[in-house]
């Protein structure tokens, strides 16, 4: 087994994150992995995603089992009334539907469709930056609850998505 050490040679800061950090790093590869196999038909992308999301029974989102993620979101990248820095750090592209993104978090849209897809979504760019890299660049700093809420949402989807 390689160990932390080892690892904090080639990924210099990983000995500093927290057993917790680690923890949720883990569970969140895990439940993302099992998210794109089984939700997305091993197809992550945003377009597989709104799919996803838009062939669900109604009934199904109506239950509203993502409010908090949604409001963790929505404190997380807006700040008087427009994005902030951290919605920059999204590291958002053109086929993420940015505008759309914006709308939710604002709360200019209740379409809880889009509040879904707009969650997930983020949850994809935290794993596109992560498993690319980007989060490394500064040390996974501020990154905990983010991917604690990530790994709920992925969680609850397994449970609820059909199979």
């Amino acid at each position: 087994m390689i160990s932390i050490e080892e690892i904090e040679n080639i990924a210099p800061g990983v000995a500093n994150l927290s057993k917790s950090e680690h923890d949720v790093l883990c569970r969140f590869t895990l439940l993302w992995t099992l998210f794109e196999a089984q939700a997305l038909d091993n197809e992550g992308s945003v377009r597989k995603i709104t799919s996803v999301v838009n062939e669900i029974e109604p009934q199904v989102i109506k239950e509203s089992w993502f409010n908090e993620q949604l409001h963790y979101f929505m404190n997380r990248y807006i700040e008087n009334g427009k994005t902030n820095y951290r919605f920059e750090h999204l590291h958002l592209r053109k086929n993420d539907n940015p505008e759309l993104i914006e709308l939710v978090l604002l709360g200019k849209t209740e379409d809880i469709v889009d509040q879904l897809i707009v969650c997930l979504t983020i949850v994809f760019r935290f794993r596109n930056n992560f498993f690319h890299g980007i989060k490394w660049a500064y040390g996974l700093q501020e990154q905990f609850e983010n991917f604690e809420q990530a790994t709920r949402l992925l969680k609850t989807c397994l449970e609820k998505f059909p199979k």
